[in-house]
């Protein structure tokens, strides 16, 4: 196989995804699958665990713009399990709004455990099918095997996160077990990505991907990790773009809140300029008051002083009356006796 014959036979590859959300580990596999839906131009795709669906919608993006006849079933509970985290109704809710305008005609999101899902499909007819549901060594062996007796003679499975060796992921276990009982491609970078070709009838261009020289095989790998780079690049530069923006709007919202602050700043700063002349001249009523409050207190003292001195007087004129009046009492009382000795003396002599 020739890298370059391939690479000019599927431009497909270089096409930049429609959805690349910040939070998947799929994003650097997306060239690859795009690259892998034109070589098998499968009739059927299934997967299993979709999540927020970047490498779901790289597959219907695929198909859709190499005009194929492929039908597209994702299925998934959309409510997370311990290794994806648990989430509410608006990963799917997103999802949605992005799939069904785009490929609602040829693609189908199925809300349901992997396991109701089987009596969906028959026997044989699925020829791309991606596991990427719970990654326990048990779950993921019990799906492999479940999914099987579905796949056609150009079956190929896709096991994500084969590189992944903490906790209890055990997709590597299984893939350690399952690449020596089949034709197989793998992927280390992006958590991993293992190609398994499970049919016995599968293109030329698949089988010349396996059948690549070593050195060829790196060149792929490495041509390929570089396109998923250059997409988580891609991701980071959107993302930081979008902060950028947002940054500008805070800014843009803090210059317009200083301006509005520094507006009614001015109004306060006027406010109080008229305030503090108010201010000033009730002071200046306040000191004229206090001033002609002083001059009544001098007027209300020098009055008292001249009370006391008129009660004084009075006083005196009191204390003179009733020594007039005593005065009078003992002239008035000579008075009437020298009168009543006369008229006694007058009534005697007249006798």
């Amino acid at each position: 196989m020739s890298l370059n014959i391939n690479l000019l036979n599927h431009p497909i590859c270089f096409t930049n995804p429609r959805r690349l959300t910040p939070l998947s580990g799929w994003n650097e596999h997306i060239p690859f699958a795009m690259f892998l839906i034109d070589i098998l131009k499968p009739n059927v795709i299934v997967e299993l665990g979709t999540h927020y669906g970047d490498s779901y919608s790289s597959f219907c993006q695929a198909v859709y713009e190499l005009n194929l006849t492929t039908r597209c079933y994702a299925v998934d509970t959309w409510k997370g399990d311990p290794h994806s985290g648990f989430y509410g109704p608006d990963i799917f809710a997103d999802l949605q709004s992005h799939h069904d305008k785009l490929y609602g005609s040829f693609s189908r999101l199925i809300k349901s455990s992997f396991d109701e899902a089987l009596q969906n499909f028959s026997d044989g007819t699925i020829d791309l099918l991606h596991i990427d549901g719970y990654h326990s060594y048990e779950a993921v062996k019990h799906d492999f095997k479940s999914w099987l007796p579905k796949m056609s003679q150009h079956g190929v499975i896709l096991l994500h996160d084969i590189n992944v060796r903490e906790g209890d992921f055990g997709v590597w276990r299984l893939w350690d077990e399952l690449k020596i009982q089949y034709p197989h491609f793998y992927f280390l970078h992006g958590n991993g990505l293992g190609v398994l070709v499970v049919g016995k009838d599968y293109p030329k261009g698949l089988q010349e991907l396996l059948e690549e020289r070593e050195e060829d095989v790196i060149k792929t790998r490495n041509f390929f990790f570089l396109l998923g780079q250059r997409l988580t690049l891609l991701q980071a530069r959107e993302q930081l773009t979008s902060q950028l923006k947002e940054e500008r709007e805070s800014i843009f919202q803090l210059e317009e809140n200083i301006r509005i602050l520094e507006i009614d700043r001015d109004k306060w700063r006027s406010h109080a300029g008229n305030l503090e002349r108010i201010i000033a001249d009730k002071e200046t009523h306040i000191n004229n008051l206090m001033e002609h409050a002083g001059n009544l207190e001098r007027i209300v003292a020098d009055k008292e002083g001249q009370i006391n001195y008129l009660m004084q007087n009075l006083n005196d004129r009191d204390i003179q009356i009733s020594s007039l009046k005593e005065f009078e009492r003992k002239v008035k009382s000579t008075l009437l006796y020298k009168m009543y000795h006369y008229l006694r003396l007058y009534k005697i002599y007249n006798k």
